[in-house]
């Protein structure tokens, strides 16, 4: 038995069947009151214009952080900094939109989510190889042979100078292992780094927009790895710091996409643009805006005009009799009539725009003329910085070198060079340089010869009186004196030293000698005959040497038979007597001997010196 509650809750069931049914797809209507109009609901299903992408998280939506800062790439799952310069991960979630250095803000909304990329193509105070990217692994391998698409958008800022146009690429490389390709910031394009090939470039240009691009290119090898990025060649803007923007990388097999347009034809600012596919009369066509059907629009093309067309991404539902297509996408941007925009240059600088270049100060006002027709008139004023400019005055020593900045020289004069300065415009710096001479010097020869054995003497023939502090110095740096002349250096090597002296000036002297030596002096005296008869006269049989000597390694005398008589070794003593003229304690018979001496000099040379020596009694 039903109560009247039970009625109550049937009755609501009811109305609220009938008034929320199945979602129909071409009416503009959210039928089932999910809050999803047509295409933008899942109830409604074709075959779809984007591909699942190879690219792991293609629209920056994953993530494991909010990004707040530059340089937060790490914060979107499976993209990695690709390149010693860094990109920047933008997203709606803590409103960080752009690098904040520059400034930038990205343009909304984004193509697809609420994340991007935001990447620079050279900066003023690096340079133009100054290029960021991302990277990621592919999901899977590209295939040899095999064509593919990759349909994305790039952002451009509000029309910022050196920001509305240039060079998009992709890169490729088969090692994942290739991620980064570089951690220095001046390599520039993946290119350069070995391991990487250029797929595809284009040329793109915008203003406050998201502009769809798409690369067509075939795959000569199984790429596993891709770069996205500016191209390799310099950015004719570099030096203003030109920011871009990427989002809604779709990559896949270029079968896999959805019908191309046949046709797009005329320009949205002269309200003459044309939209159509190819016409079948076994067909039937539906357009959309964003999604939601324009109703009445069903015919296999779609005219649109500036006057009454609505930015945002047209596409039409192609019903043949077996199934159901979504065309290619077309995004419609109508740029703003009106922009004004102020810059800050440098003297002498130029702000390009286009083929636009200005030098003057002041107030100007330019056209753009788009490809799509939408002429643009940019108010700019344009503020010049002046060069700073300071001279200074410096001196450097006679027989010095001056150094400072990018200045060397060892001539006086005027000399110029330039820095930037905090405004980043040119320092230029202005030296009038002059000398302090030394006087008379110090005169020295450039080398003296001594014998083995003897003493190095090094007098100066001229000391200017100025100069107040001496030091010689050895090959080792080691000191070896702190007056103005070398005495009694002794050495056995052939030798430089060199003296450095100070003026009262604070100037810097310095001379170098070598020292050579002469070894012709390297022998022994040795006698041929001694009387050991203790007359005090020749009474021993020694050998006699000069300064060259350093020791006497082996002293022999052998008889006639060959039996050795005498042996002495290692001789160093000065006080060395010789031979007495004696064998085992008794005197030796008159006649002649034999006599061999092994001797070592100052140099290390070693000499065999031998011969006869007679005895007499």
């Amino acid at each position: 038995m039903f109560s009247l509650r039970s009625l109550f809750v049937l009755i609501l069931f009811i109305v609220s069947v009938s008034l929320y049914g199945q979602e129909i797809c071409d009416n503009a209507i959210d039928d089932d009151g999910d809050g999803l109009i047509d295409l933008n609901d899942d109830d409604c299903v074709c075959i779809g214009l984007i591909p699942s992408s190879l690219i792991p998280n293609p629209s920056f939506e994953e993530m494991t952080c909010c990004p707040t800062q530059n340089a937060q790439l790490d914060c979107a799952v499976d993209w990695i900094q690709a390149s010693g310069p860094t990109t920047d991960y933008v997203h709606t979630c803590d409103n960080y939109l752009g690098n904040s250095n520059i400034p930038a803000f990205a343009p909304l909304p984004f193509p697809d989510g609420e994340g991007a990329v935001g990447f620079r193509d050279g900066e003023g105070n690096v340079g133009s190889n100054y290029k960021e990217y991302v990277g990621a692994c592919l999901n899977e391998s590209m295939e040899a042979g095999v064509s593919y698409t990759l349909d994305f958008f790039v952002g451009f800022r509000d029309n910022v100078a050196g920001s509305m146009d240039f060079k998009m690429a992709i890169f490729a490389s088969t090692s994942c292992a290739n991620l980064p390709f570089s951690n220095n910031t001046n390599t520039g394009c993946p290119a350069n780094a070995g391991g990487y090939v250029q797929l595809a470039e284009l040329d793109v240009s915008g203003s406050n927009e998201w502009v769809n691009v798409v690369f067509e290119f075939e795959a000569d090898q199984a790429y596993n790895v891709v770069v996205m990025g500016p191209a390799c060649a310099p950015n004719p803007n570099w030096n203003q710091s030109p920011y871009f923007y990427v989002d809604r990388l779709a990559l896949a097999e270029s079968a896999s996409f959805g019908v191309p347009y046949e046709n797009i034809a005329g320009k949205i600012c002269e309200n003459n643009l044309v939209l159509s596919v190819e016409e079948d009369p076994l067909n039937s066509y539906q357009w959309y805006l964003d999604g939601i059907a324009i109703l009445g629009e069903t015919s296999s093309s779609l005219a649109l005009a500036s006057t009454t067309a609505l930015e945002g991404v047209y596409q039409v539902v192609i019903n043949t009799p077996q199934s159901c297509f979504f065309s290619s996408e077309y995004v419609l941007r109508i740029p703003p009539y009106y922009a004004t925009d102020q810059v800050t240059l440098c003297e002498d600088g130029r702000y390009a725009l286009g083929d636009t270049i200005i030098t003057d100060a002041g107030y100007h006002e330019i056209t753009i003329i788009a490809e799509d027709g939408c002429d643009s008139i940019i108010q700019l004023t344009i503020d010049m910085l002046p060069h700073s400019r300071i001279t200074l005055e410096d001196t450097f020593c006679e027989e010095d070198t001056y150094t400072f900045l990018n200045i060397e020289t060892d001539q006086p004069g005027t000399y110029m060079d330039t820095l930037v300065n905090a405004q980043g415009c040119d320092s230029i710096i202005t030296i009038e340089l002059s000398v302090i001479p030394i006087g008379t010097g110090i005169s020295l020869v450039d080398s003296i010869t001594v014998e083995l054995g003897e003493l190095a003497n090094i007098i100066p023939s001229n000391v200017d009186p100025n100069v107040i502090e001496f030091s010689w110095t050895d090959e080792q740096g080691v000191e070896i004196s702190t007056t103005d002349r070398l005495l009694a250096y002794a050495t056995a090597i052939e030798t430089t030293v060199s003296l450095k002296a100070v003026d009262i000036n604070g100037c810097i002297i310095e001379r170098n000698v070598n020292i050579l030596i002469d070894d012709s002096n390297i022998r022994l005296y040795v006698p041929n005959i001694f009387s050991p008869d203790n007359d005090g006269v020749n009474d021993y049989f020694k050998f006699y040497e000069n300064k060259s000597l350093k020791s006497i390694k082996r002293f022999d005398i052998y008889d006639r038979w060959g039996e050795k008589i005498m042996s002495q070794t290692n001789i160093t003593n000065k006080e060395f007597l010789g031979w007495d003229g004696e064998f085992n304690g008794t005197d030796a018979m008159t006649g002649v001997y034999t006599y061999v001496i092994e001797a070592e000099f100052l140099d290390e040379t070693v000499k065999t010196f031998s011969g006869d020596i007679t005895l007499l009694r």
